[in-house]
Protein backbone atom coordinates (compact mmCIF):
# COMPACT_ATOMS: atom_id res chain seq x y z
CA UNK A 1 0.00 0.00 0.00
CA UNK A 2 1.02 3.61 -1.20
CA UNK A 3 1.72 6.52 2.09
CA UNK A 4 1.25 9.47 -0.94
CA UNK A 5 -2.08 10.49 0.50
CA UNK A 6 -2.12 12.20 -2.94
CA UNK A 7 0.47 14.54 -2.06
CA UNK A 8 2.54 14.31 -5.10
CA UNK A 9 -0.05 15.95 -7.34
CA UNK A 10 -0.72 19.01 -5.82
CA UNK A 11 3.60 19.66 -5.91
CA UNK A 12 3.32 23.54 -7.80
CA UNK A 13 7.15 23.69 -9.64
CA UNK A 14 6.13 26.94 -10.67
CA UNK A 15 6.35 28.42 -6.92
CA UNK A 16 8.74 31.13 -7.20
CA UNK A 17 10.15 29.41 -3.96
CA UNK A 18 11.50 26.62 -5.73
CA UNK A 19 15.35 26.47 -5.31
CA UNK A 20 15.65 28.20 -2.43
CA UNK A 21 17.86 26.66 0.18
CA UNK A 22 16.43 26.36 3.79
CA UNK A 23 16.93 24.90 7.68
CA UNK A 24 14.56 22.75 9.26
CA UNK A 25 13.51 24.47 12.32
CA UNK A 26 11.10 22.57 13.60
CA UNK A 27 10.21 18.60 13.38
CA UNK A 28 12.25 15.43 13.39
CA UNK A 29 14.14 16.48 10.41
CA UNK A 30 15.04 20.28 12.28
CA UNK A 31 18.38 21.32 11.72
CA UNK A 32 18.61 19.86 8.55
CA UNK A 33 19.41 21.77 5.19
CA UNK A 34 16.89 21.66 2.55
CA UNK A 35 16.00 22.76 -0.83
CA UNK A 36 12.30 23.89 -1.57
CA UNK A 37 11.02 21.68 -4.81
CA UNK A 38 7.99 22.56 -4.98
CA UNK A 39 4.52 24.76 -3.34
CA UNK A 40 1.70 23.14 -1.51
CA UNK A 41 -0.23 26.43 -1.93
CA UNK A 42 -0.44 28.79 0.83
CA UNK A 43 1.98 28.61 3.86
CA UNK A 44 3.28 24.59 3.12
CA UNK A 45 6.44 23.65 0.28
CA UNK A 46 7.54 20.61 -0.23
CA UNK A 47 11.32 20.18 0.30
CA UNK A 48 13.89 17.14 -0.23
CA UNK A 49 17.66 16.88 0.49
CA UNK A 50 17.95 13.44 -1.47
CA UNK A 51 19.50 11.86 1.16
CA UNK A 52 16.98 11.61 3.74
CA UNK A 53 14.36 12.99 1.91
CA UNK A 54 14.10 12.08 -1.74
CA UNK A 55 12.71 13.67 -4.53
CA UNK A 56 9.96 11.14 -5.41
CA UNK A 57 8.34 11.75 -1.76
CA UNK A 58 9.25 15.21 -0.59
CA UNK A 59 8.13 16.69 2.77
CA UNK A 60 5.50 19.04 3.55
CA UNK A 61 6.57 21.75 5.68
CA UNK A 62 4.77 24.68 6.86
CA UNK A 63 6.86 27.76 6.08
CA UNK A 64 6.91 28.91 9.68
CA UNK A 65 8.84 25.50 10.20
CA UNK A 66 11.78 26.41 8.08
CA UNK A 67 14.38 29.57 7.21
CA UNK A 68 15.67 30.11 3.86
CA UNK A 69 18.87 30.79 3.97
CA UNK A 70 19.72 31.71 -0.25
CA UNK A 71 18.26 30.70 -3.40
CA UNK A 72 19.93 28.40 -5.64
CA UNK A 73 21.74 29.85 -8.85
CA UNK A 74 18.39 30.40 -11.73
CA UNK A 75 19.95 27.73 -13.96
CA UNK A 76 19.53 24.87 -10.78
CA UNK A 77 16.15 26.34 -9.97
CA UNK A 78 14.83 25.87 -13.40
CA UNK A 79 16.69 22.23 -13.52
CA UNK A 80 14.42 21.33 -10.51
CA UNK A 81 10.83 23.10 -11.49
CA UNK A 82 11.50 21.31 -15.02
CA UNK A 83 11.34 17.72 -12.60
CA UNK A 84 15.17 17.46 -14.15
CA UNK A 85 16.42 17.26 -10.94
CA UNK A 86 17.81 13.78 -9.45
CA UNK A 87 18.48 13.14 -5.16
CA UNK A 88 22.43 13.20 -6.31
CA UNK A 89 22.13 16.55 -7.73
CA UNK A 90 20.73 18.30 -4.92
CA UNK A 91 23.15 16.28 -2.89
CA UNK A 92 25.52 18.05 -4.35
CA UNK A 93 24.16 21.55 -4.73
CA UNK A 94 23.42 21.78 -1.12
CA UNK A 95 27.26 20.35 -0.30
CA UNK A 96 28.04 22.79 -2.75
CA UNK A 97 26.27 25.61 -0.78
CA UNK A 98 27.69 24.28 2.62
CA UNK A 99 31.32 24.43 1.35
CA UNK A 100 30.64 27.75 0.03
CA UNK A 101 29.51 28.95 3.72
CA UNK A 102 32.17 27.60 5.21
CA UNK A 103 35.16 29.27 3.48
Amino acid sequence: MSKDNGTRACIDRDDLRVGSVCVSLAGHDAGLILVIVGGAGGDKVFVADGKTRKLSYPKPKKTKHISILTRLSQEVCDKIAGGEATDSFLRREIDRFISERLT
